[in-house]
């Protein structure tokens, strides 16, 4: 019988008539190599990526990025445009407006969401086409691939329920914070409960080639390193950023190697104080200096509230960063 073959026997003692091969490599028993990186691809894989659309023209910006990652991992990429109810704005209306008013009004929302919704089809069809991924029906699962989903609902509300049933979601940093864009993202990571990654205004490829994670210990920074997980098992080079808090040392990144390595990630750390800066300042300046492609780190471990008036990491991240960035809550 040829190496690495055994034959099993049935309750009764009689054998198989097939032999059951093991992925044993030589006497000891140990996995091979080639086995343990295929079963930590298996094991760490996006299959499902989420990408809000509007039907303007900085849908092309994040399409770059994404269907990038899209193919960088044989995933499906879902171009979501939602369209506002029209029916949602009639209580603002007043009382005093007619019927054929309302009725004009209801048409033109509806002409001017056909039309947004026809834009962010073609750009997707277009952007697609230029790296060579078919655009496919609904229950076609030929990966990579892209599909168009049209979709009725407030954004931050369809974003949150869908992101639950995605492995990642990328936004575009056009998006103005604290306005529709910025709700729905913060939506996909507080509602929808998964990482979400910030795409820069240029189209950026490959992404995670280097990355830095932004590591305080953190529930939300735990998330993210889980998120990107992904990334992280085909990184070249990872580098934990532990950052010093006020009078405080930084934090050990030596647990966070230890995870990262049963997972057969290998990383350096490096510890930071910050001197009097924003900690998000410090984390930008650091992944930049040292030309990462992929930021990882925790968002909103404040509230929402506290990071709009005091600032936070997470705001001045989204205010200033030139890579892509996936956070987590």
């Amino acid at each position: 019988m040829p190496a690495g073959w055994v034959m099993m026997r049935t309750r009764h003692g009689s054998p198989w008539r097939r032999a059951v091969r093991f992925c044993f490599s030589g006497p000891s028993g140990r996995m091979s190599p080639t086995s343990r990186r295929t079963n930590k691809e298996k094991e760490m894989s996006v299959r499902k990526i989420l990408v809000p659309l509007s039907g303007t023209s900085s849908d092309g910006e994040v399409l770059a990025t994404a269907l990038s990652v899209t193919r960088d991992f044989g995933a499906q990429l879902v171009g979501l445009f939602s369209r506002p109810d029209p029916a949602d704005a009639l209580p603002y209306l007043g009382d005093g407006v007619s019927g054929q008013v309302i009725e004009d009004l209801l048409t033109a929302a509806k002409q001017g969401a056909d039309q947004a919704a026809a834009k962010a089809l073609a750009g997707l069809k277009e952007a697609a086409d230029k790296v060579g991924l078919p655009v496919v029906d609904k229950g076609d699962f030929t990966l990579p691939s892209a599909r168009f989903l049209d979709v009725t609902g407030r954004r931050d509300e369809v974003v949150a329920r869908l992101s639950r049933l995605a492995d990642l979601i990328i936004f575009g940093d056009t998006d103005e914070f604290g306005g529709a864009g910025g709700t729905a993202l913060e939506a996909a990571m507080m509602s929808g409960g998964r990482p979400v990654l910030i795409a820069p205004r240029k189209s950026w490829a490959p992404v995670g080639g280097s990355v830095a994670i932004g590591w305080d210990r953190s529930v939300e920074a735990a998330h993210a390193v889980t998120g990107a997980l992904p990334f992280l098992a085909k990184a070249k080079s990872v580098t934990i950023i532990c950052v010093g808090e006020d009078d405080h040392e930084p934090v050990s990144g030596e647990l966070l190697s230890d995870y990262l390595k049963l997972h057969g990630v290998e990383v350096e750390i490096k510890k930071i104080d910050r001197k009097d800066r924003a900690v998000g300042e410090v984390l930008l300046t650091e992944a930049e200096t040292s030309k990462v492609d992929l930021l990882v780190m925790g968002g909103y471990g404040h509230s929402r509230l506290r990071e709009f008036f005091m600032g936070g990491a997470t705001q001045h991240i989204r205010a200033h960063a030139t890579l892509p960035v996936l956070m987590a809550h």
